[in-house]
C-alpha cells in the first residue's frame, strides 16, 4: 500500500498573510478559520495567531459573530496599521535616501531603493509633512568614489553570499604585471568610498585583500568552501587603519599643532586611537596599527600641522616623501 504524499503548505509571511486578512474584514465576508486557512494556503492554527496578533497587538476591533460563524469589525477602521513614524523618523528616512548615493551602479541600489519605497508605500495616511519638506535640506558628498564596474560587483556579492571560490586577474598598487588569482571570499567592505575583498588566497595560504577596481576578466567557480566560524572582519581589522595589515605592530605618535588638533579631535579616526593634550591647543595623537602605508598617508595630508614622533620608520619615510613633494 503506498503511503500519501504529505501536503505542504506554502504559507505567506506574516505581513502578508495579515494584510489580506484586514481585506477580509474590510468588506465585511465574515471570513472563519477554516476559509481563511484555505484562501491563505496555511493552517487554522496559524491564522487563529494571525488574527489573536492583530486584535491584541495592533488593536484592531476584530469580533467573532457566531450567528455568522465568522469574524467582523465591529468598529471603525481606517487602514491597516503597517507602519507609524514620527515625522522625525520620515526625516531620519529621507537622509537615508540621500545616504545611498554612494551605492548607485553597485547591486546594492537596485535592493536598497527597494526597501525605501517599502518604507515609503507603508507611511501613507501615517505621516502628515508639508510638501516642501520631502526634499531633505540633506547632502552627502565623497571624494574619489571607486570605479569599480557593476559586473565585477554582481560577481563578487554572489560568491560571498553563496560561498563559492572566486578567481580573477589582478594587478598590485604600482605594479604593471596581471596577476591569476584564486581566493575564497570571506567579506565585502567599503572603506573611504573604495570596495575591498576580504578572502582567503588560496596560493599564497593567507587572507588577503584586493580593491574591486583593480580586479578584471572575474569569474566564478562551481566550488563551495564554508567561511571560518570565527573569521570576524571587526576582528580582522582591528589593527589596520583602513583595510590593510601586515605581521608587524607599530607604536605610532604624531604631534598635530592647534589648528590641525581642532580638526583631529572632531572626528574619531580609529576605535583605537588615543589623543593626549599638550597644551597651547597641540595635541599628540596615538595608535598601534599592523601596517604604516595608510597612516603615512593620512599624516601626509596634514602637511606642515603633522609632526611624526615616532616610530623612526614611519618618521623616516614621511621624510623621504615631503622631500620628493619638494624636488617636484
Amino acid at each position: 500500500m503506498s503511503k500519501k504524499k504529505p501536503v505542504v503548505l506554502r504559507s505567506r509571511p506574516p505581513l502578508a498573510r495579515m494584510m489580506r486578512i484586514h481585506e477580509e474584514l474590510k468588506e465585511n465576508r465574515l471570513p472563519n478559520a477554516t476559509r481563511l486557512s484555505e484562501l491563505l494556503e496555511t493552517s487554522t492554527k496559524t491564522i487563529n495567531r494571525d488574527i489573536a496578533f492583530m486584535r491584541d497587538q495592533m488593536h484592531l476591533p476584530i469580533a467573532w459573530d457566531a450567528v455568522a460563524n465568522g469574524y467582523n469589525y465591529d468598529g471603525y477602521v481606517d487602514g491597516f496599521p503597517t507602519l507609524q513614524v514620527t515625522e522625525g523618523e520620515l526625516f531620519a528616512l529621507l537622509v537615508a535616501q540621500k545616504a545611498m548615493e554612494p551605492y548607485k551602479g553597485t547591486p546594492f541600489q537596485a535592493p536598497l531603493e527597494a526597501a525605501l519605497q517599502k518604507l515609503s508605500d507603508g507611511l501613507k495616511d501615517k505621516v502628515f509633512m508639508s510638501l516642501d519638506r520631502l526634499d531633505a535640506p540633506v547632502s552627502f558628498k565623497s571624494a574619489g568614489i571607486s570605479t569599480a564596474n557593476i559586473e565585477t560587483f554582481q560577481f563578487v556579492t554572489r560568491a560571498v553570499e553563496q560561498e563559492l571560490e572566486l578567481e580573477f586577474d589582478y594587478k598590485n598598487l604600482g605594479g604593471s604585471r596581471w596577476n591569476r588569482r584564486k581566493v575564497r571570499p570571506y567579506h565585502l567592505c567599503c572603506v573611504e568610498n573604495q570596495w575591498y575583498l576580504v578572502c582567503w588566497d588560496k596560493v599564497r595560504k593567507a587572507l588577503r585583500t584586493f580593491a574591486l577596481v583593480r580586479m578584471r576578466k572575474v569569474a566564478l567557480t562551481e566550488k563551495n568552501f564554508k567561511r571560518p566560524k570565527d573569521f570576524d572582519i571587526q576582528k580582522h581589522l582591528k589593527d589596520a587603519f583602513g583595510v590593510f595589515r601586515g605581521d608587524t605592530k607599530y607604536k605610532i605618535r604624531v604631534e598635530f599643532d592647534s589648528w590641525a588638533g581642532q580638526l583631529i579631535q572632531e572626528k574619531e579616526w580609529h576605535p583605537a586611537q588615543e589623543i593626549k593634550e599638550l597644551g597651547d591647543g597641540h595635541i599628540e595623537f596615538r595608535i598601534e596599527l599592523a601596517d604604516l602605508f595608510e597612516i603615512e598617508r593620512w599624516i601626509l595630508s596634514w602637511g606642515s600641522h603633522a609632526k611624526v614622533l615616532g616610530p623612526a620608520k614611519l618618521k623616516n619615510s614621511v621624510h623621504k616623501h615631503a622631500q620628493g613633494i619638494l624636488e617636484t
